[in-house]
């Protein structure tokens, strides 16, 4: 039995395959295109999903789509929505109907059956600027039952992503720049922010109209009076950098001041002692962090996907319940579920491009020829096996440096990420050796929370943030064998088993996919190595 999953049809738009008890296949469109944040159906997502599978439309027991069409609001909004419908089911013809379910019960369905919980509050935050920008439910067992809705504009996610744009960054694109530039200011609009939302008798907070303003794009503003509020003015925005950061900072401590309120209320009302979570507003690692540490809650798990693209899967597991009468949840083992390219594919791609390489006949001499790079304090790209579902780079395609090197900060930022330099890096370690230099929890699995620094060791100290607050990312051998194979070789000769990991692909685009992706992008900035399959490329 295969199951078709079809995210949101616009930016985050992705495709997922399950069977009876897995998750089969998933990847997002931008991944294919290369077009960052695309807004279209995913075409090529669903011909390679097909073709890595060896499946057929006609093969698919059912398909899912994340998405009911709600009515639009305008002429041009109907012809848009009337005119994707009929992209979608011409693109689907030839398969079963369609199934279209509401977008944030995917969401929370994403989160619930993936969580290995058995009764869990799930709470699901976007910006929703259609209508609906969040949910609260309650998973017991099987079963999702809806508490309440969250609708536009007493919207969290839209609250974070004007703020984004007031600090100068790009509105629904860099709400994650937002968060760590927070980590350098302090909080002097916080005040002025705790005027923006009170809270309904119901337990849901309710945006303050006055500070609301319209806007051509039908997304709303903050309006001038709030701009006085904080002391600016609509007419001069320009920003020192202190001023950017403690506007950032005052925006994440109030959206974890709201967020924590919203659980707690519901927590209480259902009395349940875990939690799930999924929306685009819980790709913020500090948020997770802060309802896993200040929270009223046994347990916190976010869905690693947890933007449009996740969607996918939970159409995908509504669809095997409708089905089966059975979502057939369970813990996700690995996100590397994408695009896979053999030996044979990697050597027609570095052969066509007349490019000199070493080809390692087994996985140990990878291990020993990337470690020994490492070492030398080398930046390796790691692109190894299945391409990881989502934008976070889980050892698969990934760029690797010595957290022990003395420039490595630098090197990484200036000469091969082109970003700036709040953004913190994520160290990898081994699972079973984690305990030993942080306190991490299981969402460090997915890179989706932070970690403290337990035990000093020279070099580490300068990826911590907020006194010990560091990202890991921690590895499980059965998740990932080569990518935990390579840090134990590397630890035997380091002060430990760590190495940084950020995400292969250059500035502004997504992550690499395919080998004349990594090829094209290994040339195109300051990486030493590329490890492509076994092939080793070293300039």
């Amino acid at each position: 039995m295969h199951i078709l999953g079809i995210s949101t049809l616009g930016r985050g738009s992705a495709v997922a395959l399950l069977n009876e008890n897995s998750v089969l296949f998933a990847i997002e469109e931008e991944k294919l295109n290369r077009l960052q944040d695309s807004l279209e159906i995913p075409r090529l997502a669903l011909d390679r999903c097909l073709h890595e599978n060896h499946l057929q439309l006609s093969d698919c027991r059912a398909i899912a789509v994340a998405e009911r069409f709600p009515a639009a609001s305008s002429s041009r909004s109907r012809r848009q929505r009337t005119a994707t419908q009929e992209h979608l089911h011409q693109l689907l013809r030839g398969g079963p109907r369609p199934s279209h379910f509401d977008h944030h019960l995917c969401h929370a369905a994403s989160a619930y059956y993936t969580s290995g919980f058995d009764r869990s509050l799930i709470l699901t935050l976007d910006q929703g600027a259609s209508s609906q920008s969040g949910l609260i439910a309650l998973g017991d067992g099987d079963e999702i039952q809806s508490l309440q809705s969250l609708k536009f504009p007493d919207s969290l996610g839209w609250f974070y992503s004007r703020v984004t744009e007031l600090a100068g960054l790009r509105p629904r694109r860099d709400e994650h720049k937002l968060q760590w530039l927070s980590k350098d200011g302090e909080p002097e609009f916080l005040p002025a922010f705790r005027k923006l939302f009170s809270w309904r008798p119901n337990g849901l907070p309710v945006l303050n109209r006055r500070y609301y303003a319209a806007s051509p794009d039908h997304r709303g503003i903050f309006s001038p009076p709030f701009l006085r509020e904080l002391g600016l003015s609509s007419r001069n925005l320009a920003l020192t950098p202190s001023l950017r950061a403690n506007l950032a900072r005052s925006a994440q401590d109030y959206l974890e001041e709201l967020v924590l309120q919203l659980a707690a209320n519901f927590q209480e009302q259902t009395g349940a002692r875990d939690l799930c979570l999924a929306g685009g507003v819980f790709l913020n690692v500090l948020l997770v962090h802060a309802l896993e540490t200040r929270g009223p809650f046994d347990r916190v798990y976010v869905q690693p996907v947890a933007g449009n693209a996740g969607t996918a899967l939970g159409a995908a597991y509504l669809s095997r319940k409708k089905l089966t009468g059975n979502a057939g949840r369970g813990l996700l083992p690995s996100l590397a579920v994408g695009v896979h390219s053999d030996s044979q594919e990697i050597k027609a791609v570095l052969d066509n491009c007349k490019i000199p390489y070493r080809y390692f006949s087994g996985e140990d001499q990878t291990v020993e020829e990337t470690s020994s790079l490492l070492q030398r304090d080398k930046i390796v790209a790691w692109c190894q096996g299945r391409s990881e579902f989502g934008h976070r780079a889980l050892g698969n395609r990934s760029l690797l440096a010595s957290p022990f090197s003395e420039y490595v900060i630098e090197n990484v930022n200036q000469f091969i990420k082109h970003r700036e330099e709040f953004h913190p890096f994520a160290l990898s370690v081994p699972a079973e050796r984690a305990s030993e230099y942080f306190d991490a929890s299981p969402n460090c699995l997915t890179m989706s929370s932070l970690a403290a620094l337990k035990k000093s060791v020279v070099g580490l100290e300068r990826f911590a943030f907020h006194g010990n607050s560091i990202r890991v990312h921690t590895v499980e051998r059965q998740a990932n064998p080569l990518f935990w194979k390579l840090l134990h070789k590397f630890g035997e000769s380091a002060p430990a088993p760590i190495l940084v990991n950020t995400s292969f692909n250059l500035f502004g685009e997504p992550l690499v996919t395919d080998p004349r992706g990594a090829v094209r992008s290994f040339y195109c900035a300051g990486i030493d190595a590329l490890a492509l399959g076994p092939f080793l490329l070293v300039k």
